[in-house]
């Protein structure tokens, strides 16, 4: 069935299946990332901030395209991280701006909205680099312009201008020598051709589809001393709320103080990042206009010197116990320094091992099961270090915990408090879909040896099948009024039950997105989250 209209939930799932694309190949980007400098960092600012807008545009569940875009242009804004996450956040406001009147768009409206959007990220630049992401998305533009002139269909559409996303990616290396150098294609514009093909995926005639990625070489390749920062190191970023100036003239007022400068937004809330080698000159000047929140300063050559040679001096560090090797990867991805991972119950020196093998002297350990959390009290009077421990009931909730804590270190703001974490821990709701060991029964829900079963809030529930089981926990956690539905398996399911699965629910559950990716558990065939 042809799809030819686009409203604001559809613009919403978009986004969310754009957003989790990036969230699975974040380390690769990063991997890749070489230019403006080689900190390492792109995946990860991409990722965070597209997955600002995306729960921003995930909160007007029935609005018509034009609130929805404008919401998600603002949580980008909000949220926005690096050099590529201000420029992802400017094309986000150029869209929003050219739907600003509408309730739903075609095809030919999406690709004129793509235009401007490329228009807005230019306009923040002050020259902009042919090699980059501004080349990669001005490519898809023109391939959706000229495709909206007689396709109708939004997958044909996006067929297209992920092909030719593609293509102009693979020209990169042409355009900038450094990426040349090192043999990659530029990083930001892989994340844009990742975004694009976690969008096409979630079109209704994509089943099963082959890709290319993830990207290769990996980091070890990709990196070189010679590839060094030099002036300007110092990756600054805030925002300028309550300004009492306009763009352009804060953009004239900061330009002499540095290079990559990004000014974006409107008064009274504006955004600003700039790579300067006088971080407190350039705050000093903007707080003449306005408050500053949200200060994040990275030095981008301790960045690359880390990457390269050097053993990191961090802050902060993480141990994580991970119940599968699937979760490992993505607490490892999302900044843990340790996994446990395996082992159902850890022993405390299990979990002391782990601790004493961090490289800070502040070490956070999200326990990730109710019963671990006792053995990892006793870490705390057993070494010197500070150890703070997270007491998360499960391995979801420390995803949760995890990226909290990932978003407020990145924006320079210290590590979150406890308590903080935790609640960020509490508002995901989480269950298990398992088969059962024994005969069972508890709250009058009876289940038989090796039947489908699922858990949630102290609650047993069964079905005729791991789809009944999962249908009936997910019906009792508030599916029906949308949010995002993650399925982690493991146990004996592979990806295409899982794919199968997803399709299922979707079906059942016609208002959520769903994504799925492997845990690795075998304790459990699915980990289900559930976020609004």
């Amino acid at each position: 069935m042809d799809v030819t209209a686009l409203g604001g939930r559809g613009y919403a799932r978009f986004l969310a299946a754009g957003t989790y694309f990036l969230r699975k190949y974040r380390q690769v980007l990063n991997d890749l990332n070489v230019f403006p400098v080689p900190d390492g960092d792109t995946g990860t600012n991409m990722y965070l901030t597209v997955r600002a807008a995306m729960l921003e545009a995930g909160k007007l569940h029935g609005a018509p395209i034009s609130e929805v875009a404008a919401a998600a242009a603002h949580g980008s804004l909000m949220g926005a991280r690096g050099n590529s996450g201000v420029i992802i956040s400017q094309m986000l406001r150029g869209f929003a701006h050219h739907v600003r009147h509408r309730s739903e768009i075609d095809t030919f409206v999406l690709a004129t909205a793509m235009r401007e959007s490329v228009v807005a990220a230019k306009s923040a630049l002050l020259r902009p680099v042919p090699g980059t992401i501004i080349t990669v998305a001005e490519a898809a533009a023109e391939a959706a312009y000229q495709a909206a002139l007689h396709e109708r269909d939004f997958y044909r559409l996006g067929a297209a201008v992920t092909r030719a996303a593609n293509e102009a990616l693979d020209r990169t290396p042409e355009q900038l020598p450094v990426l040349k150098e090192a043999g990659v294609v530029d990083s930001g514009g892989a994340g844009f051709v990742y975004f694009m093909e976690g969008i096409l995926r979630f079109l209704p005639e994509v089943r099963v589809r082959a890709t290319a990625f993830p990207r290769r070489p990996l980091r070890q390749t990709a990196f070189t001393p010679f590839q060094v920062v030099g002036e300007n190191k110092f990756c600054t970023e805030f925002i300028l709320e309550h300004a009492t100036c306009q763009v352009l003239d804060l953009r004239r007022t900061l330009e002499p103080h540095g290079e990559s400068l990004l000014v974006i937004g409107d008064p009274p809330t504006i955004k600003v990042h700039v790579h300067t080698d006088n971080p407190d000159k350039v705050q000093d000047l903007a707080a003449k206009h306005g408050k500053l929140t949200r200060v994040k300063v990275d030095n981008m050559e301790q960045q690359h010197t880390v990457l390269v040679v050097d053993k990191p001096d961090v802050a902060y560090s993480i141990v994580a116990v991970a119940p599968g090797a699937g979760f490992e990867k993505i607490f490892k991805e999302l900044g843990a320094e340790v996994v446990v991972s395996g082992a159902k119950n850890p022993s405390v020196r299990d979990l002391l091992l782990a601790t004493n093998k961090c490289l800070s002297d502040c070490v956070y350990v999200f326990v990730n099961d109710k019963n671990v959390a006792l053995a990892a009290s006793e870490v705390v009077k057993m070494t010197d270090r500070d150890v703070h421990v997270l007491p998360t009931n499960d391995v979801i909730e420390g995803l949760a915990a995890a990226i909290a804590f990932r978003s407020a270190v990145g924006f320079g703001n210290g590590a979150p408090g406890d308590d903080e974490l935790m609640a960020a821990a509490r508002r995901v709701r989480s269950a298990q879909i398992f088969f059962a060991g024994k005969d069972a029964m508890l709250g009058g829900v009876r289940v038989g040896r090796d039947e489908p079963a699922a858990t949630f809030g102290g609650k047993l529930y069964s079905g005729d099948s791991v789809r009944d089981a999962a249908v009936a926990v997910l019906s009792d956690m508030g599916a029906r009024e949308g949010g995002l539905i993650t399925l982690y398996y493991g146990g004996a399911q592979k990806e295409k039950d899982a794919q199968r699965l997803s399709e299922e629910l979707h079906g059942v559950f016609p208002e959520t997105d769903v994504e799925y990716y492997w845990g690795g558990m075998k304790q459990a065939e699915y980990w289900i989250s559930l976020d609004e």
